[in-house]
This record gives structure tokens, C-alpha cells and sequence, in this order.
């Protein structure tokens, strides 16, 4: 991965985080996954950045999963269709990203 895109996405922060008004911290990369292959999404390009919560469903600190629901959305990997929902498939969130973090590329 390009190295100058990763620290990017990392320090724009969670993408759903920052729809809903907040900043989780640094981020985590996720790569896109198209009809279940990630060589097929294009690559390193087709990257977001996600919290723990949104990307791996990990609550933060001690909070309960039922909170982390309630007070942030639902996270992509226990809830795929509702994250996508209420943020947007993740074409369209790495549409969203790219033009942001495009000017500083």
C-alpha cells in the first residue's frame, strides 16, 4: 500500500465516525471486498478508513456492544446491511473519502 494513502486515511479518521459528527482517533484500513474478492476491488486504492467498532465490531474501552449500537451506528462486520444503510455502501463512502483526502495526495 502506498504509504503517503495509509497515514492519510489514518489520520482523516473513521469514515461512519465522521458522517455522524465524531472522531474516534487514528483509524484502521479497510480494503474494499467486491463479490467476495478483495483483488477484484481495485487494491490498495479502494481502501476506508473505520474505527474498531465500525471496521471489526470491537467496542471501545469497556462499553457494551448494545452502546456502541446505539450511540454510533452499526458496525460492518456485524451488521453489513444495516452499516451500509445508514452509511452508504462502501463505493460510495470511498467516493466520499477519496474526494476528501484527494487534495492532500
Amino acid at each position: 500500500m502506498n504509504a503517503k494513502r495509509r497515514q492519510i486515511l489514518i489520520e482523516h479518521g473513521c469514515i461512519a465516525c465522521v458522517i455522524n459528527g465524531f472522531f474516534a482517533g487514528p483509524a484502521e484500513v479497510h480494503h474494499i471486498v467486491d463479490k467476495g474478492y478483495r483483488r477484484l476491488s481495485g487494491g490498495d486504492e479502494a481502501t476506508l478508513p473505520l474505527c474498531a467498532w465500525h471496521h471489526r465490531g470491537e467496542p471501545w474501552i469497556d462499553f457494551p456492544v448494545s452502546y456502541m449500537r446505539e450511540r454510533f451506528g452499526p458496525s460492518m462486520k456485524l451488521e453489513s446491511k444495516a452499516f451500509t444503510e445508514e452509511f452508504g455502501t462502501q463505493r460510495k463512502l470511498l467516493a466520499k473519502v477519496n474526494d476528501t483526502i484527494g487534495k492532500r495526495l
